[in-house]
């Protein structure tokens, strides 16, 4: 359950991030990743990596495939990459997961 929970607010996360700049970008084509995304293009195998990941995995409150599925879900382009970058806001949080998320959107490269 817990997983499925990560999931969905890894997926919820990078959705809300994914269309809040949609319109302001309509006509303006972006490859790669936006400005402060610190940790760059990941893979789906290099995500499962990171730090907090791993905390998220090593916990149980999520298994790699779970992490997979959501990112899954935010690889619009499906080049098994995305961006990421360790949001100002879950290292300060209280919530019980934040400690666990990355901030994650598709990294709008071309598919080639």
């Amino acid at each position: 359950m817990a997983g499925k929970f990560l999931a969905s607010a890894i997926a919820c996360c990078a959705l809300a991030i994914a269309f809040a700049p949609a319109a302001a970008m309509a006509d303006k084509p972006s490859y790669g990743c936006g400005p402060g995304f610190d940790l760059g293009s990941q893979t789906f195998e290099s995500y499962l990596t990171l730090p907090r990941t791993q905390a998220a995995i090593n916990d149980g409150l999520a298994t790699a495939q779970d992490i997979l599925d959501g990112l899954a879900v935010i690889d619009k382009n499906g080049d098994g990459s995305v961006c990421v970058k360790l949001n100002h806001g879950f290292e300060v949080s209280s919530r019980p997961f934040a400690a666990y998320l990355y901030e994650v959107s598709d990294d709008n490269a071309a598919v080639r």
